[in-house]
């Protein structure tokens, strides 16, 4: 059930692998386990710090590097600890959700995880070893929202700038009538994409990992050993810095031969996953703007799912979407999908764009219509989607392309 990552804990692929390995130890691949056991724990054999090759020496302790104080009570900066508070919970929540989403580990109910198959050869490979890279390379590549990164950069020169690329949910000018809390009905233009901050922070994600697996070559002179070869060997100062401030970039043939077959994206966007947190919604008047947004969510997820599982299917069976005829489905049960007042086709040529971010990039033909460049797994969009939306949007599907 991977999500859009936007925090920084789990930025460093390097701390990711000692915490797993940390984590196998412990539980190997067959015993559940939950985030909250990822927390360092002073009294657990198995805490992060007895496999952790980052650790610095502090008066005599092993400390973690990444911290502002060495000596503060988190301990571990990418997990934190037991004795953390409440409010730092984000840091574990998104250790566990890049696990996810490199196919590391898996869910097994709404609490519990396990390691993947993947995620055991990993533990076991040598960090300094070719294996570990091309492992470590294998899961960023299953992971949608990365998927989505290196269709923006396509088309941009062998050496770019990423400034400017938005990699989160759409901005749709949508508008809705909504009673507000002073009982005055109003129109809100509903609250559908990330803030900047969040944007900057998937991104950097997203480059930390390309880097550490030879995706892309950071243009910079600093923080780079050139005795070494491997990517996470050269550039391992660079990544683990407190901050990637180099916006330069060099493609690799990795990078630029990704989509001269059709990957399979392992790890897209879940359904539930296809909008953002409204709970985090910051703006004037959020509470208004966020109860009118939670309101019309189940429609914004019906439609942003019906246009991704197109794109599928088209891709499954080597067909080509014609965007237009799938809108005018979709505005014969618009109900489910669209609120009064608005222009169902601007709506979705903004929607359009939850393609990259869900993990399955399309191009454009000469004859206007959309050519998917990947695969899902669809087995994890449909993860939890309700039976009714799966039928209607089965239904829309199979009318579009003639299959009923």
């Amino acid at each position: 059930m991977a999500l859009l990552l936007n925090r920084k804990y789990g930025s460093r692929l390097e701390c990711l692998y000692y915490i797993l390995c940390s984590c196998y130890s412990k539980f190997g691949t067959t015993s559940p386990f939950s985030l909250k056991d990822l927390k360092f724990d002073e009294d657990d054999e198995y805490n992060v710090h007895n496999y952790c090759n980052l650790l610095i020496q502090c008066v005599g302790l092993n400390c973690c590097r990444f911290l502002n104080n060495p000596l503060d009570s988190s301990k571990c900066y990418a997990t934190q600890s037991l004795e953390s508070d409440s409010t730092k919970s984000k840091a574990i929540s998104d250790v566990g959700g890049s696990l996810v989403a490199l196919g590391f580990i898996t869910p097994i109910n709404s609490r519990n995880y396990k390691i993947t198959e993947l995620g055991e050869l990993w533990v076991n490979s040598d960090f300094e070893s070719e294996e570990w890279c091309n492992i470590a390379r294998q899961g960023a590549l299953s992971y949608g929202v990365l998927i989505g990164f290196l269709n923006k950069i396509k088309n941009l020169n062998n050496e770019f700038n990423y400034s400017g690329i938005y990699l989160s949910y759409p901005q749709t000018e949508e508008k809705v009538e909504y009673v507000c809390e002073d009982g005055i009905t109003r129109i809100i233009n509903l609250s559908t994409d990330s803030r900047r901050d969040s944007n900057t922070r998937t991104i950097t994600k997203i480059i930390g990992w390309c880097v550490t697996t030879g995706i892309l070559i950071p243009k910079t002179r600093n923080n780079i050993n050139t005795t070494y070869d491997l990517p996470q060997l050269r550039f391992r100062d660079f990544v683990n810095s407190d901050e990637l401030t180099v916006r330069n970039y060099e493609k690799t043939d990795v990078c630029r031969n990704i989509f001269n077959n059709k990957p399979y994206v392992s790890n897209p966007l879940s359904f539930k996953r296809l909008h953002k947190n409204v709970g985090s919604i910051r703006e004037n008047g959020s509470d208004d703007l966020r109860n009118a947004t939670l309101l019309n969510i189940p429609k914004i997820l019906k439609r942003r799912y019906v246009f991704v599982k197109a794109l599928n299917y088209c891709s499954i069976n080597n067909l080509e979407l014609d965007f237009n005829a799938l809108v005018n489905i979709m505005t014969e049960y618009e109900e489910h999908f669209f609120s009064p007042g608005n222009n169902n086709f601007e709506i979705m040529e903004s929607e359009s764009e939850i393609a990259d971010i869900t993990g399955i990039p399309f191009e454009i033909n000469d004859n206007g219509l959309l050519v998917p460049l990947t695969i899902l797994n669809e087995d994890v969009l449909d993860e939890d989607v309700d039976d009714d939306t799966k039928r209607l949007v089965d239904m829309i599907i199979g009318e579009l392309f003639n299959d009923i």
